[in-house]
């Protein structure tokens, strides 16, 4: 994804690795741009996280393990 097109509190999603190596995302809302860093608060969980803007994505690339969460 593009780090011009994100902006603070798009929903986006985190495409990452979990256990096993399974493909996985986990939906976010972005919270800040940095110069280098996104940061986001990833649904479900208390603290935030620092992104590279090739790891987020507009639709999910893979199984969404916390959709049912929300802010």
């Amino acid at each position: 994804m593009n780090k011009k097109d994100i902006k603070i509190r798009d929903i986006l999603y985190w495409n990452t690795t979990g256990a096993y190596n399974s493909k996985i995302s986990f939906k976010c809302e972005v919270i800040d741009v940095g110069k280098t860093w996104i940061w986001v608060h990833v649904f479900g969980c208390l603290a935030y996280n620092n992104l590279l803007s090739e790891n987020l994505s507009r639709e999910p690339l893979y199984r969404v393990t916390n959709e049912r969460s929300s802010i």
